[in-house]
């Protein structure tokens, strides 16, 4: 289980986002380590200064992105970096959240065309756990390889109703099929297929409006459990 998979409030220190112009954000811790470990569980938010004894690791996440504290310090927050915009990979990620972006992607030379999942809230068709979605209309299914057309089969864990998923050649996402089977919250989906070993199991829940801000949306995001996407957001911001 990923250590990002707790509940965290929000933090109220204003922050250069670097998206749609400046926006608020505010501190918040992902991960601790060492004797202070106690004092800044996951999810906490964090304005002004922390002390942190020889041996604390304290690492947060902000509209700057991910960054590591060390002890022995007392450390003001709002001084550590002076304000500027967010790492690229973070801004674009954020940008992203919550559209729905149903497109073809290329295929080169005959070979698969890799990549992380570039929106925050596409539903990996290849990765079980819980994902967070923002707008159940607006739910989005993706796949990695994009070399074959497939048709992969989507069934619902309450009543075994199954639909078909259809992906042509060099298309990454396409739409849930949300007509066929309307998305009900905290339900259980299962995803299987050619070229899935093992029938991949997903939870869906929805976070309603996330906000716009690093803090804000991982917050959103750990309260339901959706750990991957908080760890999509700190490996974007580091």
């Amino acid at each position: 289980m990923s250590w990002t998979n707790k509940t965290m409030k929000l933090a109220a220190a204003a922050l250069a986002v670097g998206i749609a112009g400046t926006a608020l954000a505010g501190t918040i811790v992902i991960r601790a380590d060492g004797p202070s470990k106690g004092s800044y569980p996951p999810g906490k938010s964090l304005t002004g200064r922390v002390a942190l004894r020889a041996g604390d690791t304290l690492v947060v996440l902000d509209g700057r992105g991910t960054r590591t504290l060390t002890g022995p310090a007392s450390i003001d927050l709002s001084a550590t970096r002076t304000a500027s915009a967010a790492p690229s990979a973070l801004t674009s990620l954020i940008r992203n959240a919550g559209a729905r972006q149903v497109r073809t992607g290329a295929v080169r030379g005959g070979t698969t065309v890799e990549a992380n999942s570039p929106n925050l809230w596409y539903i990996d068709t290849t990765r079980s756990g819980t994902v967070c979605i923002a707008d159940r209309s607006q739910a989005t299914l993706w796949r990695k390889s994009m070399t074959n057309a497939v048709t992969l089969t989507l069934t619902r864990g309450s009543d075994h109703k199954a639909v078909p998923l259809t992906f042509a050649v060099g298309q990454s996402v396409r739409s849930w099929p949300v007509s066929d089977m309307p998305i009900t919250t905290s339900s259980d989906y299962w995803l299987s297929g050619p070229g899935i070993a093992k029938p991949v199991s997903v939870r869906i829940e929805t976070v309603g409006n996330p906000g716009t801000t690093p803090d804000t949306i991982a917050a959103a995001l750990i309260e339901k459990g959706c750990s991957h996407q908080v760890d999509m957001l700190v490996a974007a911001g580091s």
